[in-house]
């Protein structure tokens, strides 16, 4: 599940769009919006109709969400929270699932987070990285942190371990 939570500091209400990356294989199943003590949960539409209604909610002043894939990459999606009153905070929660890859023989399973917009490409480190092998040497400071919590089932797990970046 990732959470997130879009603030208006403005006077006025504001469209919030955001884009973000999920491993290139997930399926999202659940998106979730709370406003004060209002909770909206998503329903799955057509594409065009989805446009539509969050379009008409907003030409009537309504506040509106709207999660979609992005055209020009499917491992990318966007995510408005239209009419986003002033001086409120929207919390939005979007659970998916992933399959696992196996690799070294079966013997480790890989997780991937993706942090970064397709390509991943940094002029400034001078790369490309796949999106499941990033390697240190593009890893950079950023202005934003990463909490992950897990709970494994199976009792013997060996290590936990990042190539990427630290973990603690």
């Amino acid at each position: 599940t990732i959470k997130q939570i879009f603030r208006n500091d403005e006077t006025e209400p504001i469209e919030a769009v955001y884009c973000f990356p999920i491993e290139e294989q997930a399926a999202i199943y659940s998106f979730v919006a709370r406003i004060d003590d209002r909770e909206i949960i998503a329903h799955l539409k057509e594409k065009k109709e989805a446009q539509r209604e969050y379009i008409d909610a907003l030409r009537q002043g309504h506040g509106a969400y709207l999660l979609e894939q992005d055209e020009k990459s499917q491992d990318n999606f966007v995510i408005n929270v239209g009419a986003l009153p002033a001086g409120k905070e929207c919390h939005i929660s979007i659970s998916y699932v992933s399959e696992l890859d196996l690799v070294q023989n079966g013997s480790k399973i890989r997780f991937v987070i993706p942090t970064t917009i397709a390509p991943r490409y940094n002029p400034d480190k001078g790369g490309i990285s796949a999106p499941s092998g990033t390697t240190s040497k593009y890893v950079q400071t950023t202005p934003y942190t990463l909490e992950f919590h897990c709970r494994v089932k199976k009792a013997n797990v060996s290590r936990v371990s990042s190539t990427s970046h630290p973990i603690q």
